[in-house]
């Protein structure tokens, strides 16, 4: 097995198009999350404890070859999550801050700087949120058993 991944395992619940909704919510990511100095991916499963995998093949066959009920296990590499990381907390802040920083040295006011802060923040996450929208195949899981 790949020591660059994430390895979890699920119940399947259901069957769609894009693939297998496979339960997470019972399972700790990872040797770290069960100890409470984790990776953040348990957080992620309690949050939303579902997750689509597509498992190749013709939707069809899903039922046969993973039938409701029986246990898979899925991966995600840690380059993905920490990508993932990137651009979901680091990339709006980095924007702001900067964003920020340049109205405050043009002689900006502590009110106005504030306040661009949090529609600069609030903005830039909402931009990412419709960039990412169409390239989201790239961290989805995949299925390894």
């Amino acid at each position: 097995m790949d020591c660059n991944a994430i390895v979890r395992s699920g119940t399947v619940i259901a069957h769609s198009g894009a693939g297998l909704v496979v339960d997470v919510s019972s399972n700790v990511a990872c040797q770290q999350c069960a100890e409470g100095r984790g990776c953040g991916a348990g957080l992620l499963a309690r949050r939303q404890p579902r997750t689509v995998i597509d498992p190749g093949g013709l939707p069809s066959q899903y039922s046969s070859l993973y039938p409701i009920g029986s246990s898979v296990s899925f991966t995600v590499t840690k380059s993905d999550v920490s990508i993932l990381a990137l651009l979901v907390y680091a990339l709006p802040l980095l924007f702001t801050i900067i964003i920020t920083g340049t109205a405050s040295g043009m002689g900006a006011s502590d009110g106005v700087c504030a306040m661009l802060f949090f529609s600069t923040l609030i903005g830039s996450v909402v931009i990412l949120k419709y960039l990412l929208r169409g390239r989201v195949e790239r961290f989805r899981p995949r299925l390894v058993s």
